[in-house]
């Protein structure tokens, strides 16, 4: 299930947004993000990771739980955006890519992954890495690409996007659970599910 992973320090701000594309941003992310954070369900006293946090969008939502979230990111520029957005936030900042991440086996209570397993290099490793690293029974929350049917992978390819072959939520569940996790399961994302496919599993 390994894949080529795309560049990603993105010129156009992708990872940072701003201007009329922060606007954007916020009407794609802003409901994905919030399907996420009320699947996890984080709060006070937990430790979250957010794998590919870019500059710390979700991280922020996350935090506003009263959880410590930990944001792993490999692109430094969106690191450092991430850093100066939870200046005053409960946030802990990691530079490594999902597959080597430098964190103690069983010191996380849960993890989400908001459309980025799709750029790492081995998602199969980046699993396995995010399972090692929770508690037994610590939940993991995906969102991914739905995969496109006809029309859509037209309307995608013609706008200039590489997802028009987005794997299916099988797919997904089946690399979970060869990673080590369990009671991998599609869960409701309301409008978010027009999007992208919202995947949970326990550790």
């Amino acid at each position: 299930m390994s894949t080529t992973r795309p560049q990603f320090a993105h010129p156009s701000g992708v990872m940072n947004p701003h201007g009329l594309h922060k606007a954007g941003h916020r009407l794609w992310f802003g409901p994905v993000h919030a399907a996420l954070v009320r699947e996890l369900r984080p709060g006070p006293g937990q430790r979250v990771l957010d794998v590919g946090a870019g500059a710390g969008v979700l991280a922020e939502r996350v935090s506003a739980s009263g959880a410590t979230v930990i944001c792993v990111e490999p692109d430094a520029g969106s690191l450092a955006a991430a850093r100066r957005r939870l200046t005053d936030r409960d946030a802990e900042f990691v530079a490594a890519a999902a597959e080597a991440m430098p964190l103690p086996s069983e010191s996380a209570d849960g993890a989400v992954v908001s459309l980025s397993a799709h750029h790492w290099q081995d998602r199969d490793q980046g699993f396995r890495e995010i399972a090692r690293i929770l508690r037994p029974g610590g939940r993991l929350v995906i969102a991914e690409f739905r995969p496109a049917g006809p029309v859509r992978a037209l309307l995608r390819w013609l706008g200039g996007s590489k997802h028009g072959k987005a794997p299916d939520a099988t797919t997904w569940m089946a690399a979970l659970t060869a990673a080590g996790f369990t009671d991998a399961r599609v869960a409701p994302a309301g409008w978010a599910s027009l999007l992208v496919l919202v995947i949970t599993a326990r550790r």
